[in-house]
This record gives C-alpha cells, sequence and structure tokens, in this order.
C-alpha cells in the first residue's frame, strides 16, 4: 500500500552529520489504509408458504316464517249483494256464496286468514376459511426444509 518512491539514505558511519555534508536523509512514514467492502454470502434459504384451511362450523341462526291459518266460520245469511274480501287487522276474511232454488243469494261461511309470525333457533353450516403462513428454512447439511419457529 505504499505508493511512495525509495528514500534516499547515507550511511551512519559518517562521522560529519547531514548539515555538513549537504545531503538530505529522507526517513520515510508509512501509513496503513484500510479498505471495507461487502461480499454476499449465501448462508442458507428460506421458504415462506400460505396455506389455506377450510373448516366447516354449525352456527346458530335466528330466522322466521309466517304461519297462515285458515277457520271456516258458518254465516247462513241471506244477502242481497255481494261482497269482495275484506282485511280486518291481521284477518282476511274471504266470503263464499252459493245461490239457491228459490233465487236467493245465501252467505254460506267465511274463511278467516291470519298470518302471524314465528321465530326459531336453527343451525346452518358455514364454510370459513383461515390462512396460516409457514415459513422454513433449508438445512445446509441434511437439504431438509425445516420449520422455523415463531
Amino acid at each position: 500500500m505504499n505508493s511512495a518512491t525509495p528514500p534516499t539514505t547515507t550511511p551512519f558511519n559518517n562521522a560529519a552529520g547531514p548539515a555538513d555534508t549537504g545531503q538530505r536523509i529522507v526517513i520515510p512514514v508509512l501509513a496503513e489504509q484500510a479498505q471495507v467492502h461487502l461480499e454476499r454470502e449465501h448462508t442458507g434459504t428460506v421458504r415462506v408458504r400460505k396455506v389455506v384451511h377450510q373448516v366447516t362450523e354449525p352456527l346458530a341462526a335466528q330466522g322466521y316464517r309466517e304461519v297462515v291459518e285458515t277457520t271456516r266460520v258458518p254465516v247462513n245469511q241471506v244477502v242481497e249483494a255481494t261482497e269482495a274480501p275484506r282485511t280486518l287487522g291481521d284477518l282476511l276474511v274471504i266470503p263464499v256464496y252459493e245461490e239457491r232454488l228459490v233465487k236467493q243469494l245465501v252467505l254460506v261461511e267465511e274463511i278467516h286468514v291470519r298470518r302471524r309470525r314465528e321465530s326459531f333457533e336453527h343451525t346452518v353450516a358455514a364454510s370459513l376459511r383461515r390462512e396460516e403462513v409457514v415459513i422454513e428454512r433449508l438445512d445446509p447439511v441434511t437439504q431438509q426444509w425445516v420449520a422455523d419457529r415463531p
């Protein structure tokens, strides 16, 4: 690392000093310099895998359904004209008529239809997915993949 020119020296057995002879003595001053450089070194191999697990689990769900109840109500009443079906709150009344030989219009019966809502618990199977990441390192000796501890 020394790039200086070689020094000029005089023998030390000369009794006269350099000032007497006019010669110069050059004493080399050396300095070392360090250079650092980085080299890429392959120390191992890592493999990252993502695994998706799918599990079917039962889930409780709240549902409802409408139930229709019908009731036949006998009326047997003579009427002048027919009426259209009518609604009384949550009750649908459907009149049923028949003509008789006497030519009277007789309300024979009414059919009452009521709706009511029922709630119920039931279980449905739901498919749920969960991801898992596996990190493995290649063992340089055995050349086997070894799971990395989290």
